[in-house]
């Protein structure tokens, strides 16, 4: 088993984040892989989709609070977003002593991984 040491809450909602996303952003027959992972005492979560996408142009911006790409801001039927998620993601990330990168192409998808020390407690105080 992977072990970590992580604010349960915050880690929680760091997940959700990612599959929430991932899930929003698929078409349906698209999907969506999870993958949890242990390399050198750290730990990797990786959330993989088919999704739409997210544009070159807009990649160096995701992690900005508030920021929405073109594409989530013109979905229909789904409910808009505020742009806090995926700052709130990498702010738990970085408060847990890891990071958080994408890899994404238009039109074929994105893949997030979360990297994390395996023992690694909280930085700082995260609630």
């Amino acid at each position: 088993p992977v072990i970590l040491e992580v604010d349960g809450q915050r880690f929680r909602q760091l997940v959700l984040n990612l599959l929430t996303n991932a899930v929003k952003y698929t078409p349906r027959g698209g999907s969506v892989h999870v993958q949890l992972g242990e390399n050198d005492g750290r730990v990797t979560l990786t959330v993989a989709d088919t999704g739409i996408g997210i544009a070159l142009g807009d990649l160096p911006h995701i992690f900005d609070r508030f920021w929405r790409a073109d594409s989530a801001r013109t979905r229909t039927g789904e409910r808009p977003g505020a742009g806090l998620g995926l700052a709130i993601c990498k702010w738990i990330a970085e408060a847990h002593g890891g990071q958080i990168e994408v890899a994404s192409r238009a039109g074929r998808g994105t893949m997030f991984t979360v990297t994390l020390p395996r023992t690694g407690a909280p930085t700082q105080q995260t609630g």
